[in-house]
């Protein structure tokens, strides 16, 4: 998927969100699983868009293992 990161154009990949722990969330990504640690800002961020859509894509920067909200990544 291609979109703007901190204001540039850039390829990320998307995931579907398998399991939502107490500080991390585990990702389905074309390779398989990966989990990311996050901060409980973006931990809240990821539960309301899994309540409102729980088949919801998310953007994904595995190189950085960061997600990507608002255009920005997020730790």
């Amino acid at each position: 998927m291609d979109l703007y990161v901190n204001g540039k154009y850039q390829s990320v990949d998307i995931g579907y969100v398998k399991e939502i722990k107490e500080s991390s969330v585990v990702f389905i990504v074309k390779d398989g699983e990966v989990e990311m640690a996050i901060d409980p800002i973006t931990l809240d961020a990821i539960q309301t868009i899994c309540m409102a859509d729980e088949d919801a894509l998310i953007p994904l920067d595995l190189e950085t293992n960061s997600i990507i909200l608002d255009g920005e990544p997020t730790k």
